[in-house]
């Protein structure tokens, strides 16, 4: 199963225990640590198949020259939400977006109904099988007999 994932998460140690089991079924996830590296990547390669965006993010993990559009970021109440919607609007990507959140509820308390998203993942507490069901049930990939 050749699924290709850009997870946008700052937290690279947590996510490297989320992943694996994807990993095991196929999926490639490539990691980006903050909202310029996953501009970065996001603009160098439109193929995902699905994107998961952290709603709390840095901008850049370095101090660097900024673009515009990532910096104007910082204005939204969370930076993960201007990354969602220049992938929605601007780049108009055309795979599922699934936000991750410790924030419960976060399409109604952020009002993030309009952005299109797949669904969201409550980060505490949770479990890699429960993002690999997330990914498949977003996907729409129906589970193998035995393939666990």
């Amino acid at each position: 199963m050749k699924k290709r994932i850009l997870w946008i998460e700052d937290d690279y140690y947590a996510l490297q225990g989320l992943v694996r089991p994807l990993e095991k079924e196929g999926f490639t996830i490539d990691v980006a640590t903050s909202a310029l590296d996953g501009f970065e990547k996001a603009l160098k390669w439109r193929h995902y198949d699905l994107i998961i965006v952290d709603l709390i993010l840095p901008l850049s993990n370095t101090v660097e020259d900024l673009p515009d559009k990532v910096r104007s970021w910082a204005e939204q109440e969370y930076v993960g939400i201007g990354l969602v919607k220049w992938l929605r609007a601007d780049l108009k990507a055309g795979c599922p977006v699934l936000l991750l959140s410790v924030v419960r509820e976060p399409m109604s308390r952020l009002g993030l109904q309009d952005l299109g998203l797949a669904g969201h993942l409550v980060k505490r507490g949770l479990l890699p099988s429960q993002v690999r069901d997330e990914v498949f049930r977003v996907l729409k990939i129906e589970e193998i007999p035995g393939s666990e």
